[in-house]
């Protein structure tokens, strides 16, 4: 086989310096470094509409609001469109509160590249930032389909469904499971965190339907939630890698007070098992 394809190449060197230019949009703005980048992709694809639209969003980033926009127009006139032109003027609108303003743009750059997930992650957390629980929900979970399973985008996905009044416990489980099959995010302190959380809230909330003292069937379903609510609570109190280490704070507060507030009693035989499980955890788990 003769090999026609070297890493040194064109065909290697300008998709890597664009998605490292891509990259930088959406992690920490450093000017310099960012410039260096516009200016690498540049010298390799003079006719890129990524370094220009890169520019605008730097200017963005110095609250050059016109300024961004005279460059975007300019760089598609000159080198054509890219989604990234359209998600940043949305990402103006939205500084600028112009909400629905911000959703033409984001929409138009779903209509436009239907196939770039960062789209729906966009569409998502506007729409969650202005209480459309249902869309946010929505795009994240295609954004989730789009990119595959993974930490941070199902975690977010997670935490927009829970959000919503009367979310699909069906597909938080399955959430829930999907994430705990992925070997790098099965001992996952926010997994857990969220999860927590979200027992928590179904807690509470079956709790203030309750009127009169429980019965059987309903004592049962209170301490299933408990135990779930707990259950999690210690994981993230066992993976916890967070300065303060504030989720075993969390998990001993829970334990002492919820347990005790529930359960009265009787809850002391669970919560000395509970508490003798998370140390032995602790003993085991080596971060």
């Amino acid at each position: 086989m003769v090999h026609t394809l070297h890493a040194q190449s064109n065909e290697i060197t300008i998709p890597f310096a664009e998605v490292d230019l891509l990259h930088h949009l959406t992690v920490e703005f450093e000017p310099t470094l960012f410039q260096q980048k516009i200016e690498r992709l540049r010298q390799l694809a003079p006719n890129h509409p990524l370094p220009g639209i890169a520019e605008a969003y730097a200017l963005f980033h110095e609250q050059n609001f016109s300024a961004a926009r005279r460059q975007l127009e300019q760089t598609r006139a000159k080198t054509g469109d890219h989604v990234r032109a359209h998600l940043l003027l949305g990402l103006m609108s939205e500084v600028e509160q112009f909400q629905h303003e911000a959703e033409q743009h984001f929409l138009a750059a779903l209509s436009l590249f239907p196939d770039e997930p960062s789209v729906h992650r966009h569409l998502a957390v506007h729409y969650y930032d202005r209480e459309f629980y249902g869309e946010a929900a929505s795009h994240a979970l295609q954004y989730l389909k789009k990119i595959g399973p993974g930490g941070e985008g199902t975690l977010m996905t997670i935490d927009m469904m829970q959000t919503m009044p009367g979310h699909d416990d069906y597909v938080l489980e399955s959430l829930y499971a999907m994430l705990l099959e992925i070997p790098d995010h099965r001992h996952d302190m926010m997994f857990h965190a969220i999860a927590a959380n979200n027992a928590e809230m179904r807690y509470d909330l079956f709790c203030k339907t309750l009127d009169g003292e429980p019965d059987e069937d309903t004592v049962f379903q209170l301490d299933s939630m408990l135990s779930l609510m707990i259950e999690h609570s210690m994981w993230a109190a066992v993976y916890d890698q967070s300065e303060e280490r504030m989720y075993q704070t969390v998990f001993k507060t829970i334990c002492r007070d919820l347990t005790y507030r529930h359960a009265g009693i009787r809850s002391i035989p669970l919560y000395l098992s509970i508490r003798s499980r998370y140390f032995v955890r602790r003993l085991l788990h080596r971060p």
